[in-house]
C-alpha cells in the first residue's frame, strides 16, 4: 500500500513541476511579447509586434516603415509617396475614446501629450514630440515598431539624395537669394498664406539651408506664427527673390495671379516663380522622411530647369 502512495506522491510532484515549467514558459513568452520604450511621457510598455496600431498625423512615417495601421487620423492623397499603402486604411473621423475603442488597438501613436491620459486605458500610448526632426522621429518609431533597419534605410536614402541635391542650390544663380513659400487661399478667406514648415519648408529651410526674406522673418518672430495668411494688399512685400507658389486643386491660375499686383512683383517679372500644381498637394503635405525624399526630387528637377530659362 505504501508503495502505491509513494507512486501517487511522485506523480503529483511531477505534475507540479510540469505546471511550474509551463507557467514559467508562459511568463517568459509574455516578457518577449512586450518591450519598454522611453517616451515623452516616461517609460511605456508596448507590444513587440503590434497588430492593431492607431496613429494620427504620423501615419506616413508609420506606413513607410512597412506597418499598416488599423486606422489613422489624417489625410491621404494620390500624390503622396505612400498613397497605395494608405488608400485602403480606415480614417478615424473622431479621435475620441469611443471611436478608438472600436478599432481594438494594441498601440496608439500620437503627437498630443493629452492623449496619454485620455487613451492609456485603451492601449499603450506613445507620444512623439513635434520638436523631433523627421529623422529623429522615424528612428524613434522604428524602435517602437521593431523596424529599426527599415528606418535606417529610409534615412540613408534621403541623406544620400540630399547631399547630391545641395549642389543644385549652390549654383551661382541661387547664392545670396531668398526663397518664400506661398499659397493663395483667396481674398475672401485666408488670403496669401506663407509657409515655413509644411509645403516643403522643412526641406528647403531646415535641410538645404535656404533663407526667406528678413521682412518675413521679422513677421514670424513678432507674431510667433510660422504659418499665417496675409492680405492681398501686403502679401507681395514678403515675397523673396524666388517664389514657390502652390495652387489649389483644379486651379491653373490663382485669384492673386489675376490681380494687378502680381506682374509687378520682382520674382514674377524675372521668371523666378516655381508654380506647384494643385494635384501635387499631397506630396508636400507631410514632413516625414519619405515625403521629404519625394519633395527633394521634385525641387531639384524643377529649380534646375527654372534657372536654365
Amino acid at each position: 500500500m505504501w508503495k502505491k502512495y509513494l507512486s501517487l506522491f511522485g506523480l503529483g510532484i511531477i505534475a507540479l513541476l510540469v505546471v511550474g515549467c509551463k507557467a514559467q514558459t508562459e511568463d517568459s513568452s509574455k516578457e518577449k511579447d512586450v518591450k519598454v520604450i522611453e517616451t515623452e511621457m516616461g517609460k511605456v510598455e508596448v507590444p513587440t509586434n503590434p497588430k492593431n496600431v492607431l496613429v494620427n498625423w504620423y501615419v506616413h512615417d508609420v506606413v513607410s516603415l512597412g506597418v499598416n495601421p488599423v486606422g489613422y487620423a489624417g489625410w491621404a492623397h494620390e500624390s503622396m509617396p505612400m498613397f497605395k499603402e494608405m488608400k485602403d486604411i480606415p480614417v478615424v473621423e473622431k479621435w475620441e475614446k469611443e471611436e478608438l475603442l472600436s478599432y481594438e488597438p494594441d498601440l496608439i501613436i500620437t503627437y498630443d501629450k493629452e492623449d496619454f491620459d485620455k487613451f492609456s486605458k485603451i492601449a499603450p500610448v506613445v507620444v512623439v514630440s513635434e520638436s523631433k526632426t523627421p529623422e529623429e522621429r522615424l528612428t524613434f518609431l522604428g524602435e517602437v515598431l521593431g523596424k529599426e533597419d527599415k528606418a535606417k534605410e529610409l534615412i540613408q536614402t534621403f541623406e544620400d539624395k540630399l547631399e547630391v541635391a545641395k549642389a543644385t542650390f549652390e549654383k551661382e544663380e541661387f547664392k545670396g537669394k531668398t526663397f518664400s513659400i506661398f499659397e493663395d487661399w483667396g481674398s475672401g478667406s485666408f488670403g496669401v498664406g506663407y509657409e515655413t514648415a509644411s509645403r516643403g519648408g522643412t526641406l528647403l529651410y531646415d535641410k538645404i539651408g535656404l533663407t526667406y526674406p528678413d521682412k518675413l522673418k521679422d513677421l514670424i518672430e513678432s507674431s510667433g506664427e510660422s504659418r499665417k495668411g496675409l492680405s492681398y494688399e501686403v502679401a507681395a512685400d514678403y515675397f523673396g527673390d524666388y517664389i514657390i507658389w502652390f495652387l489649389q486643386p483644379d486651379v491653373k491660375e490663382s485669384e492673386f495671379q489675376k490681380t494687378k499686383i502680381w506682374p509687378t512683383i520682382p520674382a514674377v517679372k524675372e521668371d523666378r516663380v516655381l508654380i506647384v500644381p494643385g494635384d501635387l498637394n499631397g506630396l508636400f503635405y507631410y514632413s516625414d522622411v519619405s515625403s521629404l525624399t519625394g519633395q527633394l526630387e521634385y525641387f531639384t528637377e524643377h529649380f534646375d530647369s527654372l534657372i536654365k530659362k
